[in-house]
């Protein structure tokens, strides 16, 4: 197994594209690794509620 490095401000996106205003050298919050291009962070799946009119008609 490798050991991963911990991020610091100087990884991340906004620190190099001198965008960041926050001062010390650990990840904030806004913390995005700096590639080639921004991606936004991944989204977590939408579940399905099971319909309201169903569990009214049971009761």
């Amino acid at each position: 197994m490798t050991k991963r490095l911990a991020n610091t401000c100087d990884d991340c996106f906004f620190r190099r594209a001198e965008l960041c205003a926050i001062p010390g050298n650990a990840p904030c919050p806004t913390f995005r690794a700096a590639k080639s291009a921004l991606e936004p962070p991944r989204q977590p799946k939408l579940i399905a509620r099971p319909h309201l009119a169903a569990a009214h008609a049971a009761a």
